[in-house]
């Protein structure tokens, strides 16, 4: 989803299905274990700007990160881009043949064009879209993905399924920095708010406190899955992470998950009542 939200209607992502199925298509399900040790997924947050020379393994670039990362000299083993809306073809713009593109069926036919030539690899991603009913219908034996609303969690699944144990985030922040919502190219939507987190306050938006909520409900099972977690550079999501990782400062007086998810589950009620408004 561009922004967090979704931009297009439900008969739009099944149409955009179905020509991917009737195209044809590399499968995801062949990449199952085909990696090991480290990745870096990177989305287009402010920080990338100072930390990408920091990135290490193999990469996978998240929607605007792509464009940036080949301007500066640095081409990722993988892109993935999941947005159902035409617009996300703008991410798109430096394709690289030394790239692999992990693009969702849901993505517009746009997208495909702008690839062709190109090494695509095609995923499914699971959506309360109709997706499985689809599937079923056209008895595709596919796997979908899951991940939340925002295409670093999803990048961070597909990292799960190739077997990538140790993972590193790079320019996903879940907050404005110095104004800026992104490092490289990006789609600002969505108003502005203030979020307060034990004691520090970020300049946020709806869709990029979701981002946080994504991060709490998949750190349990990274931890089981033995998945070794870094998240660099600065922002909402670096600095929960500090928390989700048992760091504690001992001023801390009211549960921080507690303040923190009470408001994010406000968030996540205003952005469902913007939805039903634009249906």
């Amino acid at each position: 989803m561009i922004g967090g939200l979704a931009n297009v209607g439900d008969s739009t992502v099944e149409a955009n299905v179905l020509a991917t199925l009737a195209r044809g298509y590399v499968r995801f399900n062949e990449f199952q274990g085909i990696a090991s040790g480290a990745a870096s997924i990177v989305g287009s947050g402010p920080s990338l700007a100072w930390t990408h020379q920091d990135i290490v393994g193999d990469v996978i670039a998240v929607n605007g990160a792509h464009d940036f990362l080949i301007g500066k000299g640095i081409i990722p083993k993988y892109a993935m881009f999941w947005d159902a809306h035409p617009i996300a073809v703008k991410f798109a713009q430096k394709p690289h043949k030394d790239v692999t593109y992990l693009i969702a069926s849901r993505c517009d036919p746009v997208m495909f064009e702008a690839l062709n030539g190109y090494k695509v690899v095609v995923f499914h991603a699971h959506a309360a879209d109709g997706l499985q009913r689809i599937l079923e219908e056209n008895r595709v034996l596919e796997p979908m993905v899951a991940g939340g609303s925002a295409g670093v969690t999803r990048a961070d699944f597909l990292a799960g399924w190739m077997g990538y144990t140790e993972r590193h985030w790079f320019g996903i922040d879940g907050c404005y920095q110095d104004g800026e919502s992104h490092a490289a190219s990006g789609t600002d939507t969505g108003t502005r708010i203030k979020l307060k987190v034990y004691g520090k306050e970020f300049d946020t938006s709806m869709w990029m406190a979701l981002q946080a909520g994504d991060l709490k409900a998949l750190w349990p099972d990274l931890k089981w899955a033995g998945v070794k977690l870094h998240i660099h550079g600065t922002g909402m999501i670096p600095y929960v992470a500090t928390f989700l990782s048992g760091i504690k400062t001992p001023d801390m007086k009211v549960s921080f998950t507690e303040r923190l998810w009470r408001k994010l589950e406000l968030c996540r009620m205003l952005v469902w009542r913007f939805e039903q408004q634009l249906a």
